[in-house]
């Protein structure tokens, strides 16, 4: 199960705090994940579509508590990509004008007209409790993540944080920013494939939104992946430090081993000064090593910088024994 899917769980088992609430819910829910139709016989008829089958039985509560009225549930053939099974919750006829505008879905228009509310009324989230109650909704109904917690031992790497909201308008997706601002939260909109998304991209600000839906444990299991990633991102960094160091060190000694080389074979290691002569031999004795372990194995008491200048003497030597080579074989 994924981790939006177990966190939409989590809120729903949180219930739904009060009769505006309740209101404010449905209202998102049949917004983000509804579908309007009109039947045969001229009625409009209203279907909520879902993964979340738990959901039927908060939409059934609030249905029976207001409208003294029963809506039935039925499982959809598996046609998604996710293969996951979808649900259709069915209203009953005989309340749907009035349930919609009882959830702000319709309203009079400036022409005198009964039509489909594109935004989210004011009166639906008048208070602040019931806009909390709003984003529950829209969360449950159309809310997705790439979120993965612990997938660390099939070897993929885990991706970045990112919360989404998918809309139908771009009307409730402004609206929708403003209820999550009045919660300082910020979120951007994108249009993808024709629909508007309202997303966040910080981690913080989606550990914020998950705290305000009530989904609590959520919020401590990410806190604890992003505390995984980051320990092992530190890893990853030291690791990447050593390796560098370690390649450096590798090509520098490779380097000094082939100018020693050198003036071995033309002159002799005898012919250089005392001290160039120990650390040319040191070299040889402890290819591998780093200048501190050079310098630690030296009987002069040479710095980390006087080692490097003196490589830098028999550097320039084998250079010059290449160079001298090089000339006379020209003449």
């Amino acid at each position: 199960m994924s981790f939006a899917t177990d966190a939409k769980l989590e809120v729903l088992k949180g219930g739904i705090d009060s009769d505006c609430c309740s209101i404010a819910f449905l209202s998102a829910i049949i917004k983000c994940c509804g579908e309007l139709s009109i039947s045969g016989n001229h009625k409009i008829k209203v279907e909520i579509f879902t993964e979340i089958k738990d959901l039927y039985d908060i939409v059934k509560k609030v249905i029976e508590q207001y409208y003294g009225k029963e809506c039935e549930i039925s499982i959809l053939e598996e046609t998604n990509i996710s293969k996951a099974s979808r649900y259709k919750i069915s209203l009953p006829y005989d309340i749907t004008e009035q349930l919609l505008k009882d959830l702000g879905l319709m309203g009079i228009d400036s022409d005198g007209l009964l039509g489909i509310e594109n935004g989210i009324a004011d009166f639906i989230v008048m208070d602040e409790c019931c806009k909390r109650s709003y984003i529950k909704g829209a969360f449950i109904a159309c809310a997705t993540s790439n979120i993965i917690i612990k997938n660390y031992d099939n070897g993929k790497s885990n991706s970045g944080y990112h919360l989404e909201f998918v809309f139908n308008f771009e009307k409730i997706a402004e609206d929708f920013v403003k209820l999550l601002e009045s919660f300082e939260i910020p979120a951007k909109i994108t249009i993808r494939k024709n629909a508007p998304i309202v997303y966040i991209k910080e981690y913080q600000l989606i550990c914020d939104t998950l705290a305000l839906v009530g989904a609590n444990k959520a919020v401590m299991n990410l806190q604890n992946e992003a505390a995984i990633r980051e320990v092992r991102n530190n890893v990853n960094r030291q690791n990447n430090c050593l390796n560098a160091n370690l390649n450096k060190t590798v090509k520098a000694s490779v380097k000094q081993l082939n100018a020693i080389k050198i003036i071995q074979e033309n002159i002799g290691l005898e012919s250089l000064s005392e001290g160039l002569m120990e650390l040319a031999l040191l070299r040889l004795a402890n290819p591998e090593a780093s200048l501190e372990e050079l310098r630690s194995l030296s009987s002069q008491k040479l710095t980390k910088s006087g080692i490097n200048h003196r490589f830098a003497k028999i550097l320039e030597t084998a250079n010059k024994i290449e160079k001298d080579k090089l000339r006379i074989n020209t003449l």
